[in-house]
């Protein structure tokens, strides 16, 4: 469980928890000092990221329209050089990155469906039929189950929520026409 301090980074924390290369993410790490003018001023980043291929990274999650704030800009550029000196990059992400959908609307859909505590018969099948067949549209997998298309996308979606499954959450909201693989 984790506070954050927005909607906005709320929002954010869904593409951290289902982005493969991210193996944690911390709100409100322990910030560090940076100068600004002849001032050492306290700083805490809104996330701190571990991804597997790029290291730790700080995250600031702003609205776009905050990025024309001069004051921001400047303070942010020496955010970065602080942040850079302690070996630990400070990137800027904004809600025209976060809120893009279907995207986010994917990710929260799986969120609802990650909590799979027990594995059906249902389950198991498709998670085989889909391992023997590679990529493969959900209504295939209903057609050839003879099962309801709502449980067989039930099921697919939790396995997508785990990581068993995957498919391409930007193209469409997940459906009986998504493929998975």
């Amino acid at each position: 469980m984790l506070t954050v301090e927005s909607s906005l980074e709320f929002d954010a924390c869904f593409h951290f928890e289902y982005t493969p290369s991210i193996s944690s993410y911390e709100a409100q790490p322990e910030g560090f000092y940076y100068s600004f003018g002849d001032k050492k001023l306290p700083y805490t980043p809104d996330f701190l990221i571990f991804d597997k291929s790029r290291g730790s990274s700080f995250i600031e999650v702003k609205p776009y329209a905050e990025l024309e704030n001069e004051d921001f800009k400047e303070k942010f550029i020496c955010r970065q050089k602080s942040a850079m000196e302690n070996g630990i990059p400070l990137l800027l992400v904004t809600d025209n990155q976060i809120r893009v959908n279907p995207v986010l609307c994917n990710l929260k859909l799986l969120h609802r469906y990650s909590g799979l505590k027990t594995l059906t018969p249902l389950h198991l099948m498709l998670l085989d039929i889909v391992r023997k067949s590679g990529k493969v549209r959900v209504r295939d997998l209903v057609h050839e189950t003879g099962e309801p298309s709502s449980a067989v996308l039930t099921s697919v979606i939790s396995w997508l929520a785990i990581g068993e499954m995957s498919s391409d959450l930007s193209v469409a909201k997940l459906g009986v026409d998504s493929v998975v693989w």
